[in-house]
């Protein structure tokens, strides 16, 4: 006789697991439900993963202009240019071929922000030093002023973080990447995740219960986020190589580690080598040809 998964959560929240296929994160209505298919399954770091891609979002944080953009005198190898090419490469393919809903988490402050933000918001915004040549830029809400963009000509950059602003926007080459389905909110702390925000409402009017976080930087707004996002009864999963920081290795470290009890930890192949399984424990473009 098999046996019966272990049941971790309450009544409300819940996720299956057995030692020999890992846990399923899918959310049937109860633990004795059947199966919820169509479903993924996924290598993690220590372990296999089922979830409900239609219950499922990747949560792209802070991948904007002002954080990225080398028109604003952001290092050539900045660890945000290498997490934007994987999710351009690898990551927003293959939740686009799996049906996985993509939300832009961004900064996007209005004047109210500004009179309200606390002195460590601040402070860590003015102890920004990844800029080369000696460029600083202003502090938050302040203006810009003219810059010069790959094109060759000159923009307004926007007042620092403010909503529609160029600064503000996505990364000039991940924005043409957003479709027409997908979701952005704003934020105005390091978390995404806090006092009843549009990201959490955008997220429950769509029945979504799983997160997979990518973007910048790891160990600030991405883990801000994320850790709010767990102890409001989201299921978290860290794509650790489309996240980077500027901070020490060990910050990155600190926050991958963490992931074995906060949710779960992916790489970007992983990701990409996801299966989909019908209610046959076949992919559907299999069951198609029968």
């Amino acid at each position: 006789m098999a046996e019966l998964p272990k049941v971790i959560g309450g009544a409300y929240n819940f996720w299956l697991y057995s030692p020999a296929s890992g846990y399923d994160i899918t959310h049937p209505k109860t633990p004795s439900a059947p199966k919820v298919y169509p479903h993924m399954k996924f290598k993690t770091g220590s372990t296999h993963l089922a979830l409900d891609p239609f219950k499922t979002a990747l949560v792209v944080v802070g991948m904007q202009n002002y954080f990225i953009s080398p028109a604003l005198h952001r290092p050539s190898t900045s660890p945000g240019l290498q997490v934007a090419e994987k999710l351009k490469n690898e990551v927003i393919p293959a939740c686009r071929k799996a049906d996985i809903r993509v939300l832009w988490l961004n900064w996007g402050l209005k004047p109210l922000d500004i009179v309200s933000m606390p002195p460590t918001i601040k402070r860590g915004f003015a102890l920004d030093n990844n800029f080369e040549d000696g460029y600083k830029i202003p502090e938050l809400g302040v203006d810009i002023g003219p810059v010069q963009i790959d094109e060759g000509f000159t923009i307004d950059g926007g007042k620092v973080l403010m909503r529609d602003t160029w600064n503000e926007e996505i990364y000039d080459p991940l924005a043409a990447l957003v479709e027409r389905g997908d979701m952005k909110a704003w934020k105005n702390r390091l978390s995404g995740f806090w006092r009843d925000t549009e990201t959490e409402n955008m997220l429950k009017m769509r029945n979504i219960k799983t997160l997979i976080f990518a973007g910048c930087n790891t160990d600030q707004s991405v883990a801000a986020s994320l850790m709010d996002a767990a102890w409001n009864n989201w299921d978290c999963i860290l794509l650790s190589d489309a996240t980077a920081t500027t901070s020490p290795s060990f910050a990155q470290e600190a926050v991958e580690y963490n992931m074995e009890g906060l949710g779960f930890k992916m790489t970007c192949e992983d990701l990409v080598n996801g299966t989909f399984e019908d209610d046959r424990g076949m992919p559907p473009e299999e069951r198609a040809e029968e």
